[in-house]
């Protein structure tokens, strides 16, 4: 799964991110949205400035096994997550300038089957306009089978 600001059904190169956020797994296949994963809302922060937040839209760089592709995440005040393009799931702030981030993408084969998803875990740190996030990556089958786990590390710029 590639997370791009590309929309409607279009044809992906063999790529399923883990992004943001997220890393990145190998895979041909189409992605949509799908039910949101993980726990917690944003801790609501007195006098937080906006940019302390990782609230708003973000431009990716999704590196794993010696790969970089790009992507796009949104993060919404209420605590979700989405990759613009497919995938959504949650976020939560873990402490000052830091936040963890889980989003589920599907996949899906050109004919439209279900081919499986990919799990997206990430634990972020925020400067500013940019965050650096890893964790793990995990796809599954289109019978929910663990198929392979890679880790990830992603760089995000306030877009």
């Amino acid at each position: 799964m590639k997370r791009s600001a590309d929309t409607g059904r279009r044809r992906r190169t063999p790529a399923v991110v883990a992004a943001a956020v997220l890393a990145a797994v190998p895979m041909t296949g189409t992605s949509t949205a799908v039910a949101p994963a993980g726990t917690g809302a944003p801790a609501a922060g007195a006098g937080r400035a906006a940019a302390a937040s990782p609230v708003g839209r973000w431009a990716l760089k999704v590196s794993f096994e010696g790969h970089t592709y790009d992507s796009t995440v949104q993060f919404t005040p209420g605590g979700t997550a989405f990759i613009v393009g497919g995938g959504a799931g949650r976020w939560s702030r873990t402490g000052d300038g830091r936040f963890t981030f889980r989003i589920a993408e599907p996949m899906w084969s050109e004919r439209g089957d279900y081919l499986g998803r990919v799990s997206v875990d990430q634990s972020a740190r925020l400067t500013g306009d940019t965050f650096t996030s890893s964790g793990v990556s995990r796809q599954y089958d289109a019978d929910d089978v663990l198929t392979r786990s890679v880790q990830a590390h992603d760089t995000g710029t306030r877009s």
